[in-house]
């Protein structure tokens, strides 16, 4: 791995680069000001260097294991780097062991890695906070919790999305094939169509002539929607507000799990004797949605104004009455440890509650839409079928 050294020598900021595997052994110049480590060659970039929770889970686990028998971090690494046979993961240990031996800022180490963003946010605050085993062992158990998650909304997705796909596949060949023949047939005759038929007519027509236009467009929209939301700081900060409040159980749900990783990373620092105030701001590394990150801000804000915490909490309107009337009972009894948990707990407990009945929730709507769009096409259909049933009695 290159390093690049930039130090002071003779009141001049000079660098020189240096290529180890081990920056302990190197002899280093004096008076360094930064230690960074050196772009990455292009044919890395190519690669795809995402690792999936999956397989992070795993090795997470054995790593909190391995600490809780306090075995010191650097030899734990080791030992996981070792026995690793995935070479992107042995590349991450090594980076996350590099950084922590070398006090190379871990946040820049590990931006070459697409990972989930909590690895990255408790590795930051594990180097700014030096609780190790508290630390990976949360990260552990966060990390097998969203997993957990992943997998059942995955299990409870797979049977309606076949479903959904197998009715559109029929669709598109009942567009394709039946329809046209039934078009014919009403068109040639002098019944009066009803608006379903209609209705499905024009669809038909659509399908045949805009169907790939369509199809491109919402493609193109789709990632033209992506860059201005990852290069557009209003837009960002609006699309995240919309996420955070204004879908209804989606907002609900995606709140729910913002704050409980928040306040656990805040009673992770509370136990690792952190003042409370600091808790609050270093925590906020762990959210993405710049509308919370917002929230959190303004609380900050508050505080170092000398405001309450239960004033400075109350003022963001995202926190519900039981979360502010324990902020408050912890504020007044000096127990804020004691309650940050709770409210942790509350968080968590919700959240699972509202992963459940969505789960419930997802079936019966999928076949509300299909039994609708069934009956459309029926009715469709057979109402001119019998219309001409009964021009033929008459």
């Amino acid at each position: 791995m290159k390093y690049k050294i930039i130090y002071q020598k003779n009141s001049i900021i000079e660098s020189k680069v240096i290529e180890t595997n081990d920056l302990e052994t190197e002899i280093l110049p004096e008076n360094i000001i930064e230690i960074k480590i050196e772009g990455i060659p292009l044919k890395k970039i190519l690669i795809n260097r995402r690792i999936r929770d999956k397989d992070l889970r795993i090795v997470f686990y054995e790593l909190s294991l391995m600490l809780n028998s306090k075995i010191l971090l650097s030899d734990a690494l080791s030992i996981l780097i070792k026995n690793q046979r995935n070479a992107l993961i042995k590349e991450l240990l090594e980076t996350i062991e590099s950084s922590f031996s070398n006090s190379i800022d871990i946040e820049r180490s590990l931006k070459r890695f697409k990972i989930n963003p909590l690895i990255k946010s408790f590795f930051i605050i594990t180097q700014d906070s030096g609780n190790t085993i508290d630390n990976m062992k949360s990260l552990s158990e966060l990390i097998e919790n969203e997993y957990e998650i992943k997998r059942d909304f995955t299990k409870a997705m797979i049977y309606p999305i076949i479903l959904i796909f197998s009715f559109f596949i029929s669709l598109l060949a009942i567009f394709k094939f039946v329809i046209p023949k039934f078009e014919f047939i009403f068109t040639q005759s002098s019944i009066e169509l009803s608006f379903a038929t209609k209705s499905l007519f024009f669809v038909k027509n659509i399908y045949e002539n805009y169907f790939l236009v369509i199809f491109i467009f919402i493609i193109i929209f789709f990632f033209i929607l992506v860059f201005i939301y990852k290069n557009n700081p209003r837009i960002k900060y609006y699309m995240d507000k919309v996420m955070s409040r204004n879908l209804y159980f989606i907002s609900s749900m995606y709140r729910l799990k913002s704050l409980y990783l928040y306040f656990t990373v805040v009673e992770l620092l509370l136990n690792s004797k952190y003042e409370i105030n600091e808790s609050f701001s270093r925590a906020k590394v762990l959210l993405n949605n710049q509308y919370l990150l917002d929230r959190i801000t303004e609380i900050e804000n508050l505080l170092k104004n000398g405001r309450s915490i239960h004033f400075a909490f109350s003022q963001v309107d995202i926190f519900d009455d039981i979360t502010l009337n324990l902020i408050r009972t912890g504020e007044i009894t000096n127990s804020l440890d004691i309650t940050i948990k709770e409210i942790k707990n509350i968080y968590k407990k919700r959240f699972d509650e509202k992963l459940k009945l969505f789960s419930q929730m997802i079936e019966p709507i999928f076949f509300i839409i299909i039994g609708s769009l069934i009956v459309w096409i029926i009715i469709a259909i057979f109402v001119p079928i019998w219309s001409m049933g009964d021009m033929l009695k008459v």
